[in-house]
């Protein structure tokens, strides 16, 4: 399985263990699905955003550049 080596600051990290604490993951388990539903929620918006130019003609100015 393909893995990825990452370096993150004292203050970054703690923030991650903080919050696989909270969520009861181990921390490269809530790494990893964070990086995962980031990808899904990017997907989502600019599928959501092809739909709105489709059906809503000029939509496209209304979003931010980088969601084009």
């Amino acid at each position: 399985m393909p893995a990825l080596n990452i370096e993150f600051s004292e203050g970054e990290m703690a923030r991650l263990r903080e919050r696989a604490t909270i969520t009861g993951k181990s921390l490269k388990q809530h790494v990893h699905d964070v990086t995962v539903e980031e990808a899904d929620r990017i997907a989502f918006v600019e599928g959501a955003a092809a739909e709105a130019e489709r059906i809503l003609p000029g939509v496209m100015e209304r979003f931010p550049a980088g969601l084009r």
